[in-house]
């Protein structure tokens, strides 16, 4: 058993911290979802308990899923 943590750094201010907090349920036993403000900006950290080959493509969908709403959430910033 491995715990693994990924950690995403942001170009977006912490006021955005709540946009994708709502997609955080129903997460697999042993993984975590924590939206961060460090020095003003939105930081994401998934950490992960895994227990088998199978849990690392369970970690690998969920951060491209939270990196797709990052970038929705960017674009829609941008306009």
């Amino acid at each position: 058993m491995r715990r693994l943590r990924s950690r995403i750094e942001t170009p977006l201010p912490c006021e955005y911290i709540d946009a994708v907090r709502p997609d955080d349920v129903e997460l697999p036993r042993g993984m975590e979802i924590r939206h961060l403000c460090v020095d003003g900006r939105w930081h994401i950290e998934v950490v992960y308990v895994v227990e088998s080959p199978e849990d690392i493509l369970t970690l690998k969908n969920t951060l491209d899923d939270v990196v797709r709403a990052l970038q929705l959430v960017e674009k829609i910033n941008l306009q």
